[in-house]
């Protein structure tokens, strides 16, 4: 009882914060997002140990300690502004989200190319960018879209942020009970399954270098697209400011049936680091929170 009454507390407090920026000008809510970001810096002290590990492991000879120290803040004010940004999610609408969000898209063809197959759309993306808002501005570009989600263990704050998805028109499906049955479902009717790669699998995972560092990526993508023949779209939404969002898709993919488990984990890697040079290219950018690179093993 006393857990969940906190977990209400804490649901009932980002209502209030959501509130808050709702009313706030504009021109202030980056500067409202950037000090969230910082106030996380500072007290959630597990995240901040977490994303300098994970840095000092796969840039420590590319960056000096300091340079790791800016990149820290600068990915956390990043991440403050997401979660602004998210709380406005209410205002994204079909009719406005490319005003809203200053949307430029770039292979836009790729994905049209991936629908014109008929046999589904895998979209590969990370927690890059504003990862929360690429779902929606799929679906509002007009191809259905279902992501698989984990459920929060604060069952009034995964009621919340799930029911914003849903207004953007983004089915949920949860990992750990989804029904395999619904995503071939949603594949089998040229629908988008929204799939994101860079968490360390807690099962059905198979071996990546990521970083130059051994780890496992979860193989959910390539096993879905051999059984269904649905093509594998990489896809990420990047900041370029405040409210100004650059959604980038790449050439779709397909794996073919019968392939060898070595020729299906070449595909994995493939992806995988499509989703580092991603990361290069806008490392304050990425959830460095996550830890990546584990001892025990997330293999099948």
């Amino acid at each position: 009882m006393v857990k969940e009454l906190g977990n209400l507390l804490i649901t009932l407090f980002c209502m209030v914060v959501k509130s808050f920026v709702f009313i706030l000008p504009d021109r202030l809510r980056p500067k409202f997002g950037k000090w969230l970001g910082k106030l996380l810096l500072k007290t959630v002290k597990s995240y901040s140990e977490t994303a300098r590990e994970s840095m000092e492991l796969v840039l420590k000879d590319e960056l000096t300690p300091e340079e790791i120290e800016r990149l820290i803040e600068a990915n956390f004010t990043h991440m403050g502004q997401v979660i602004v940004e998210f709380m406005l999610s209410w205002k994204l609408n079909h009719k406005n989200f490319r005003e809203y969000a200053n949307l430029t898209v770039e292979g836009e063809e790729f994905l049209e190319k991936a629908h014109r197959r008929g046999k589904g759309i895998i979209l590969y993306t990370a927690h890059l960018g504003n990862w929360e808002w690429l779902g929606g501005m799929v679906a509002f570009l007009g191809y259905p879209l279902t992501a698989i989600v984990q459920r929060q263990h604060n069952r009034s704050f995964d009621w919340w942020i799930n029911r914003l998805r849903r207004s953007k028109g983004v089915r949920i499906l949860y990992t750990r009970k989804m029904s395999q049955r619904d995503a071939y479902l949603a594949l089998k009717n040229n629908e988008c399954l929204f799939l994101l790669g860079d968490q360390y699998p807690l099962s059905n995972g198979w071996p990546v270098t990521f970083f130059n560092q051994p780890t496992y990526a979860f193989s959910g993508a390539v096993r879905f697209a051999e059984r269904t023949g649905a093509s594998i779209v990489p896809a990420f939404l990047v900041r370029e400011g405040w409210r100004k969002h650059r959604l980038v898709f790449f050439e779709p993919r397909q794996v073919d049936k019968g392939l060898d488990q070595l020729e299906k984990e070449k595909i994995l890697q493939e992806l995988t680091d499509q989703v580092e040079m991603m990361i290069r290219k806008y490392p304050e950018q990425w959830l460095w929170i996550h830890e990546r690179w584990r001892e025990e093993t997330g293999k099948e």
